[in-house]
């Protein structure tokens, strides 16, 4: 009976070990655990800081490529190379605007772990500087592509005004060198008529009255009886006709009345500029 109690004494305290022991190991799994997840989440941390860093670096490395775009255009209007550059710009600004939620969120989530991580604390606030910086930058680099823009706009009018005046002062160099040609080729208009006696008295050129002397254009003639010429260019005047006068009054100096093969009679002008100095009106009379 005795070893019988013994044995039921033993076996409640084997029993007693092992429960205590189940629960132990059951705690320790659970540490474990945690630990394992903590570790994880440390790690996939660490993991997406680091590739926040690299985005970060890559958009100051973007940033650049901008503005070496920007600053070397030869001074020159490109307007397709300078809206280039306003996208990729604005593209930049909204992945940096992202960047920013990103690591206000891990700042969040160091601050909330409760752990004072010196390193994780330091580096986001490198990042944070790193991100302001490329604010700036990005804000002057919109800036002076705005005021390239004006700029070259104002360059754009001022050519136009003057591609405008140059256009208006050549019409009107134009329009005085045909008004010039039109006052000269007026001024060197002659006017000459061929005709019989009655032929020229009948349209005006001639009038004579009863035994009084013969006068040239003194009344109402036909002025389109006349053969308009220049006189720069008028040297010699063929009549068809053997028998000539002239009426008009032209320096006797100043011409020839020449004979032809066929014995028609042609008046050459030896000197224009006295032959025509008194009247433009030269009336010959044929017969």
């Amino acid at each position: 009976m005795k070893k019988a109690f013994l044995f039921c004494g033993l076996a409640a305290m084997i029993l007693a070990s092992c429960a205590g022991n189940d629960k132990k190991l059951d705690e320790d799994s659970a540490k474990i655990a945690d630990l394992t997840m903590e570790y994880k989440e440390a790690s996939d941390f660490n993991d997406s800081l680091m590739l926040l860093m690299g985005d970060i670096y890559t958009g100051l490395d973007s940033i650049n490529m901008q503005e070496g775009l920007l600053y070397n255009m030869n001074q020159g209007d490109n307007a397709d190379r300078r809206e280039e550059i306003r996208r990729n710009l604005s593209a930049i600004k909204a992945r940096l605007n992202a960047n920013k939620k990103l690591l206000a969120d891990m700042e969040a989530k160091v601050k909330n772990s409760g752990s004072q991580n010196a390193v994780l604390t330091k580096t986001i606030e490198q990042l944070k500087s790193h991100i302001a910086k490329q604010d700036e930058k990005i804000a002057q680099l919109t800036t002076d592509l705005e005021n390239a823009n004006k700029q070259i706009g104002e360059l754009n009018n001022t050519v136009a005004q003057k591609e405008e005046e140059v256009k208006n002062e050549t019409a009107a160099k134009e329009q005085a060198q045909q008004e010039t040609i039109a006052a000269e080729n007026e001024a060197n208009k002659v006017y000459y008529a061929i005709g019989t006696n009655k032929e020229l008295k009948k349209n005006g050129l001639l009038e004579k009255k009863f035994l009084g002397a013969t006068k040239v254009l003194k009344g109402n003639f036909n002025a389109s009886y006349f053969t308009t010429a220049d006189k720069r260019n008028l040297s010699s005047i063929p009549t068809t006709a053997k028998k000539v006068k002239i009426w008009s009054n032209m320096p006797a100096d100043s011409y020839q009345i020449v004979e032809n093969s066929d014995k028609t009679k042609t008046i050459k002008i030896t000197n224009a500029a006295k032959f025509w100095s008194l009247t433009p009106y030269l009336i010959i009379q044929v017969d």
